[in-house]
């Protein structure tokens, strides 16, 4: 039976017609200086009914890596193959971007935040750009939100399921963080102890998860550079297929760094002496408990600290006190971020 007359999608400027693929400009915000701050976005509108998948990038000015695979993912897709429609928004942040910062260097406002649904009128640049990407994330059905971590690290999958509206959402969004390829993390609040980065149910994804619809956040390897930008978009194809949006006979295929068995959020990692950080662990590899993973030396190399792994699990990310810039570390920072085993 020959596929239903399809419609074509419409949001702001941007019109795509059914098997094609537009890049335009979603909107924007207007600053003092005459000047026009614009969000990019891609359109992959398939000839094919299906859901729409929104795919955001750059929340984060410093994560540049997302855009690289948000763009390769475009490069790579046939929207005459597709079942539904892709939006992905490359750059979600254009000043932070700009000034090669977390957050905007006008506002200092952390975009990873709900503003993208819940901009107040006449607010600071932050909060009407996010206005402009909350109305393409109301007509999403799926939602990833493209990060990336400070070597070193290797990808990973957070899954904020305790956000989510109903066990429909939940369902969903675990099947996506099995079939995205990295090592997914349920990001649940930890058993309490003194060092997690939390609570964080007001990001996009769990926002989204609590407005039911199916989200994830992957973290890629490099946040600075694009390096990592073939991963993350093999990362997005797997998730297309496992959403029957592209059928084109390819397996969906885990990354090499994937880990078997389930993780949760453990939290972060302190250390209470200052000095320099050592990495006796490889990142990404799993452990048991009571494994040593990093040392803190003095300048001379003598030891003044070891921490060892509270419980089994893995390691994503040793930041060292300036979250990846530097091994040299304070009394009380946070060195590493950590999954823990669930089976």
């Amino acid at each position: 039976m020959a596929d239903e007359v399809r419609e074509a999608f419409q949001q702001g400027d941007i019109r795509a017609e059914p098997g094609t693929m537009v890049r335009g400009m979603l909107g924007g915000a207007n600053m003092p200086t005459g000047e026009r701050v614009e969000i990019p976005c891609i359109v992959a509108h398939g000839a094919h009914a299906g859901p729409t998948l929104v795919v955001t990038a750059v929340t984060h000015g410093n994560e540049i890596v997302g855009a690289g695979a948000a763009i390769q993912f475009s490069r790579d897709l046939d929207p005459r193959a597709l079942h539904g429609t892709v939006v992905i928004v490359p750059i979600a942040n254009p000043p932070a971007a700009a000034a090669g910062a977390y957050v905007s260097p006008f506002d200092g406002i952390n975009m990873s935040g709900p503003i993208y649904w819940d901009a107040p009128h006449g607010a600071s640049l932050s909060h009407q750009l996010g206005a402009v990407i909350g109305q393409v994330l109301e007509r999403a059905d799926y939602y990833v939100d493209l990060h990336g971590n400070f070597q070193p690290c290797v990808p990973m999958t957070m899954m904020f399921l305790e956000s989510s509206r109903d066990e429909a959402t939940r369902a969903a969004t675990i099947a996506m963080g099995e079939a995205v390829g990295v090592t997914p993390v349920d990001m649940s609040a930890p058993p309490a102890h003194p060092a997690w980065l939390g609570p964080m149910d007001s990001f996009p994804t769990p926002t989204a998860l609590s407005r039911g619809i199916p989200a994830l956040m992957v973290e890629l390897h490099g946040a600075p550079t694009l390096m990592d930008a073939d991963r993350g978009s093999r990362c997005l194809f797997n998730i297309l297929r496992s959403l029957g949006m592209l059928d084109d006979g390819e397996a969906i295929r885990p990354d090499a760094t994937r880990l078997p068995g389930r993780y949760g959020y453990y939290g972060a990692l302190e250390t209470k002496a200052a000095g320099l950080m050592w990495i006796r662990h490889p990142v990404g590899e799993p452990f048991e408990a009571g494994a040593l993973l990093l040392e803190i030396t003095d300048p001379f190399g003598e030891v003044l600290e070891e921490i060892r792994a509270p419980v089994a699990g893995f390691c994503w990310a040793y930041f060292g006190s300036h979250h990846g810039s530097s091994h040299i570390v304070f009394s009380g920072g946070t060195v590493a971020l950590m999954a823990q085993r669930l089976d």
